[in-house]
């Protein structure tokens, strides 16, 4: 009964597929072709570090050196000399008496000038230029212009009018300038003055002399010395380093190589199938593909390499006694100095005449002698007076228009009347006249100014002997040389170092594939009939080669690469001609359609889309087969490459 049920499911299953697997809303004529989605794989590089990086230590000792040390043992002394002072007599010269000055008086010298003195002022007068007349024409209207009517006369009315037949003028006269006298002071003789002489008043007084000066003497402290013991290092030494390597630990990594996916697969048939189509009794299966692994050993790091540093016995800022030794040196406590005795100075009093105040002299005023003259002064210049000149004017009768004419206008022309006129062209003005000043002589006497000159009188001087110090006492210093030692100690030239040396990482790359997309079921497309059969790609290969010449891949670019992008499957199907070994022809058949595929794939093409055969010999087109003669042309026709549409499996 399961059985039975069993066979009525997959029969079920098979009906479904082989209603499936024909193409729905067929077109008569066109062809079809199954295609299935191909899963689309890409290769991932994955980088792995199967050694790690670490540092190689490389220590290098210690360097030393013996050297020599100058070093001071005795610093010398100092002791001091007493250079005297030196001394030396000089002349002093010494005024007992200052002397004195005085005054011997000078008369004075009179001088007599003349001067002129002015009695009356330079003055002007004044003299009348009268104004200038001519007598021009004046051209008056008598009868003015008017208009007269045809119809309507017009009335007409004398009228008086008063005309200037001379113009108002002016003229001029002249006010004389006023004088009056005056009295004059004039200075004969000036005003002078005379001297009197007050004498100088002396008086003695003390001086002291310094017949020897101050000086100084000097006495000799002596410098103290003592002893101080110095403590150096004799040795020094640096560190020691010992290397501690680096530990390792072996590892291993499993990397995925290709991830789990799943795929399509057909069934076998049924074997209870009794249909005589096999497909009919197949189903598809989605079956998982695991995925897939590989194991890398490796190596890790545990412990770096280290360095472990030991102070040596004697190192910097070790206190061990062994490593020090001691000088003896002597030293001075207090350096030499001097104690200064003073010697006072030795002074004498002599008399010295000293003027109190100096001679002077009195001046006596002596007034001056004047005289009184008389001078005419002018009190007010002289001017003019303007007096006016009336106009003249006459009366004149003339005819003028009352009352216009209202009708037709006829022009009557104005009477006119010339009569004369006196017009003044120039006004009347004055002429200024200079009157000179009028002056008299004087004699003055200028009696002049007394002067005293002075009369000196000389000092009295007397001369004495003076001791004076030319050069004070000093020391001089007095150096003992000091004294010098050598010692000998270990010095550390250059420090133990270490040195490290980095060991890059080692690394291994494992190429992954990486599913990108999934496969699909198969489905039907629309191909052009023409290539479901073998369509021919015009390559022209070379003789016995396999490889593709530039415009063979142009031939493939432009043929092949368009029917492949729409998502078909083809099958690349390569011939030779007969010449040559049989074999050796399936070799090379195979060969150029593996190339053709080759070239497709590196075109992005999934390579489940591409099947390449190889058929050498085996399909000739023409008579060319072994031992039949035949041209080049026809050998040609027999080495081809095609390709036809298939469905995808």
């Amino acid at each position: 009964m399961k059985k039975l049920l069993f066979s009525g499911a997959l029969l079920m299953f098979g009906f479904t597929v082989s209603a499936q697997d024909l193409p729905t809303n067929a077109e008569p004529g066109k062809c079809y072709v199954r295609c299935k989605t191909p899963e689309v794989w890409k290769n991932q590089d994955v980088t792995i570090e199967v050694a790690p990086a670490y540092k190689r230590i490389v220590t290098h000792p210690a360097q030393y050196k013996t050297v020599t040390e100058r070093v001071l043992v005795d610093a010398g002394g100092e002791s001091l000399v007493v250079v005297p002072a030196t001394y030396e007599n000089r002349d002093v010269v010494v005024t007992t008496d200052e002397g004195g000055q005085s005054l011997r008086r000078v008369a004075a010298k009179a001088t007599t000038s003349k001067q002129v003195v002015m009695t009356r002022e330079a003055s002007q007068r004044l003299v009348t230029v009268p104004a200038k007349y001519e007598t021009r024409d004046v051209v008056i209207t008598s009868k003015a212009a008017y208009q007269r009517l045809v119809v309507v006369p017009a009335t007409m009315k004398t009228v008086t009018e008063t005309l200037v037949t001379k113009e108002a003028s002016q003229r001029l006269e002249v006010v004389p300038a006023k004088y009056e006298t005056r009295d004059v002071v004039v200075t004969v003789k000036e005003a002078g003055s005379r001297l009197e002489i007050v004498p100088a008043t002396y008086e003695m007084r003390d001086v002291v002399i310094v017949t020897r000066e101050a000086s100084q003497r000097l006495t000799v402290v002596p410098a103290t010395y003592g002893t101080e013991t110095l403590s150096y290092r004799k040795k020094v030494e640096g560190n020691s380093l010992r290397v501690v390597p680096a530990s390792f630990g072996r590892d291993s990594e499993t990397i995925e190589v290709r991830a789990a996916s799943a795929r399509w697969q057909m069934s076998e048939k049924a074997p209870d199938c009794e249909s005589s189509d096999p497909n009919d009794c197949r189903y598809w299966c989605y079956k998982e593909v695991p995925a897939q692994y590989t194991t890398v050993n490796k190596t890790v790091l545990s412990n770096d390499a280290s360095v472990l540093a030991n102070a040596g016995k004697c190192a910097e800022g070790s206190n061990d006694p062994s490593c020090f030794a001691t000088y003896t040196k002597r030293v001075m406590k207090t350096p030499p100095t001097t104690n200064v005795i003073a010697i006072p100075e030795v002074t004498k009093v002599v008399k010295k005449r000293v003027m109190t105040n100096p001679p002077s002299t009195r001046t006596i005023a002596i007034p001056a002698v004047t005289k009184v003259i008389k001078k005419t002064v002018m009190v007010t210049p002289p001017t003019t007076r303007v007096v006016a000149i009336p106009e003249q004017t006459t009366t004149v009768k003339r005819t003028v228009v009352d009352t216009p004419a209202t009708t037709r206008v006829v022009d009557v022309p104005a009477v006119t009347k010339v009569i004369k006129k006196t017009v003044m062209v120039t006004p009347p003005t004055t002429r200024v006249i200079e009157i000179p000043s009028e002056s008299t002589s004087v004699t003055v006497t200028n009696p002049g100014t007394p002067s005293t000159t002075t009369v000196a009188s000389p000092a009295k001087t007397k001369v004495f002997k003076k001791t004076v110090m030319v050069t004070p006492p000093t020391t001089r210093v007095v150096k003992s040389e000091p004294k010098y030692s050598t010692i000998r100690k270990t010095v550390l030239e250059k420090d133990a170092y270490e040195e490290t040396v980095p060991v890059a990482a080692k690394y291994k790359t494992v190429t992954k594939e990486v599913l990108v997309s999934k496969g699909g079921l198969t489905s039907w497309k629309t191909v052009d009939c023409e290539l479901v059969n073998n369509t021919p790609l015009p390559i022209n290969w070379n003789l016995g080669s396999s490889t593709l010449t530039p415009a063979a891949k142009r031939i493939i670019d432009a043929r092949l690469l368009p029917v492949l992008n729409s998502g078909v499957a083809v099958v690349i199907e390569s011939h030779t001609d007969s010449r040559g070994n049989k074999t050796n022809n399936q070799v090379l058949s195979e060969k150029r359609a593996g190339s053709v595929v080759k070239y497709l794939m590196s075109k992005g093409v999934n390579g489940s889309q591409l099947t390449a055969n190889g058929l050498g010999e085996n399909k000739l087109t023409n008579r060319c087969a072994d031992g039949v003669s035949c041209s080049e042309r026809e050998h040609a026709a027999n080495r081809r490459t095609t390709f036809r549409v298939v469905n995808q499996k």
